[in-house]
This record gives structure tokens, sequence and C-alpha cells, in this order.
């Protein structure tokens, strides 16, 4: 399932306010998620993976992918929060489990 237009975060503008001031901060692993509750109510990703840690474009658009679609996968159950997720250096591109552990504490985020 693709990441639809509309659970995009606009890269230009939409990371800078999500990643200035972040509601909501998760480290788990390899990623890091920074979340800001949005007025748009649904749930928006957006991620980021830097060139210099994975150089192969092939290795982040598949990295890239992969959170896109366990994102989609469980976007109903995630409240109305933009979401910033920054990959860091180590990530297995052939690794296929890892990204449950990543949303579950989102899916538990009260909006307040």
């Amino acid at each position: 399932m693709a990441l639809s237009v509309k659970h995009s975060i606009p890269s230009s503008s939409g990371f800078g306010h999500v990643l200035s001031k972040p509601e909501f901060k998760v480290n788990k692993g390899n990623y890091l998620i920074f979340a800001k509750q949005n007025s748009e109510n649904i749930p928006r990703l957006g991620v980021s993976i830097r060139k210099a840690d994975y150089k192969l474009a092939t290795h982040r658009n598949i990295i890239k992918r992969r959170i896109k679609n366990s994102f989609m996968k469980r976007a109903s159950k995630f409240p109305a929060f933009d979401f910033v997720v920054l990959v860091k250096p180590g990530e297995q591109v052939k690794a296929r489990d890892g990204l449950e552990v990543l949303w579950r504490d989102i899916e538990d985020l009260k909006v307040g």
C-alpha cells in the first residue's frame, strides 16, 4: 500500500515545522521519530535519510518504501499528527522486521 499524497508531509515547509518544536519524540534503534499535531485531521508522514549514511539511492528508496508501507498499514490507528522519521546509519536494507516496534508508542499517543 503506497503512501498517498494526503498522508505525505510537504518536505520543504513541513519537516522544519515538525523538527523545530516536536511535541513527541521516540528513539527506536536506527529510527528517530518526531511528531507534532496537525490541523489536517489525518496522520501524515515524512521520511529523511542522509545520502552520506546510505550512498546508493536504491538503498535509501527501499528503506523509505518499507517505512511508508508500514505507516500506511497502521495509519487508521494514529492520531492527527505529522510524523518525521529520521533514519540513522546502520539500518539493514534487506531487513524485514523491526518496523512494528517503531509504531507501538505512536498508537498509544493521546491528543491533548
